[in-house]
Formats: structure tokens, C-alpha cells, sequence
């Protein structure tokens, strides 16, 4: 675990100051929004494996969840239902681990949270805060039962987010309590939620 760390924080500095003010310089292996999809996936890779929890109220944008290729274990790819070049406007990667120590992954989220405040010195910070996702929570991110989250927020000048997460998972979730409980095995995880202004201002009208 502290190699995968060592590499996000390495990929981190290896962006510059100069670019720090907007978000489509930060990378998740390589990725970033703006991007086509079709760039990493094919396109029935992406249909094959959309999600659909972001269209319960408005039928604008589609998330697919794909594999990971290197130091995530999976990626969460956002982009507008009609867009034919599926430009990324969304894009989670994800570290999963059974039983994570929530003490030990919200030392990570420090760790990377300091990186990036050095990084992008224009944006406002959030406090970190913790709360529980009920079912309800399901119809804008697929979790329910009572699992819970610690998440830490950098907001960008434009709108723009990058929110950093310990998702800690209800192990003891029934299968219909959870969307997830088939696709992550119901473990707990370390994230970077990336996210465009659009994106952001889509996911407020929900």
C-alpha cells in the first residue's frame, strides 16, 4: 500500500505550478478530464459497462465502470449520453481493500490532500467531514446500507472539483441494500473523485 501511494503522490508532482489553476492538468493514470474515453476504452467497453446511477432524474450523462490498468483497481468514467466522443466530464479511480483501517486510509487521504493543496494553491479548500449513506443515497451514488464516507473537497475556481474519500463499506449489507454489493465485493476503499464544472453542476441539480 505505501507504493501506491508513493505513485499517486509521484504522479501529482509531476504536474507544474503553471498548470495548476485548472483541473484538466490532473491525471488519474494517465487520464484526464477532457479526454475521450475512446482514448483508454473501446466504445462497447464503455456501453457494456455503464452504470446509469447518475440518470434516476435527468437523462444527460452515463458512468461506466471500468478495470483498473495499473495503480487503481477500478475508474468510474463519466460523460454526456450524446456526446459520440465521450469526452470525460467525471473520473474516479479507486483503491480497494478488504477491512481497510479507517484510521490508516484517512492518513493517506492527509498525505495526498497536502499534495494537492500544494499543487493547486488557488483552490478553496473544504473541511473534511464524515457522514453515513442511507439507501436514499443510492439514487446519486450507488451505496446504501450503512456504510459510511470521510471525504475532504479542493474546489476550483471555475467550478470544478476534486473531492479525495475513505469509503468505508457495510459488510453486513443485504444484496438489495446495496447497488455494489456484485461489483466491489463490499470493500472498503481510498478515492479521487474528479470532476468538471459541468459535471458539478450537473450532480447539484440532482
Amino acid at each position: 500500500m505505501k507504493k501506491i501511494f508513493f505513485l499517486i503522490i509521484s504522479i501529482l508532482s509531476f504536474q507544474t505550478l503553471s498548470l495548476a489553476d485548472n483541473i484538466r492538468y490532473f491525471q488519474i493514470e494517465g487520464m484526464k478530464i477532457g479526454d475521450s474515453a475512446l482514448d483508454y476504452f473501446s466504445e462497447s467497453q464503455l456501453e457494456d459497462n455503464e452504470q446509469g446511477w447518475h440518470n434516476y432524474s435527468y437523462n444527460e450523462y452515463s458512468t461506466s465502470y471500468m478495470p483498473g490498468k495499473g495503480v487503481y483497481n477500478w475508474f468510474l468514467v463519466s460523460y454526456k449520453n450524446d456526446d459520440s466522443n465521450f469526452i470525460i466530464e467525471g473520473l474516479v479511480g479507486g483503491l480497494e481493500k478488504k477491512n481497510y483501517d479507517n484510521k490508516e486510509c484517512n492518513k493517506k487521504l492527509d498525505v495526498v490532500a497536502l499534495n494537492i493543496s500544494e499543487l493547486y494553491k488557488n483552490t478553496a479548500q473544504e473541511e473534511k467531514k464524515s457522514y453515513k449513506l442511507t439507501a436514499d443515497a443510492s439514487r446519486t451514488y450507488p451505496f446504501a446500507g450503512k456504510s459510511s464516507v470521510t471525504s475532504l473537497s479542493f474546489n476550483f475556481l471555475d467550478g470544478a472539483k476534486i473531492i479525495l474519500a475513505c469509503y468505508n463499506m457495510d459488510k453486513e449489507a443485504k444484496q438489495n441494500e446495496s447497488l455494489l454489493k456484485s461489483v466491489l465485493k463490499q470493500k472498503d476503499s481510498f478515492r479521487i473523485d474528479v470532476r468538471s464544472s459541468a459535471f458539478v453542476n450537473y450532480l447539484k441539480k440532482k
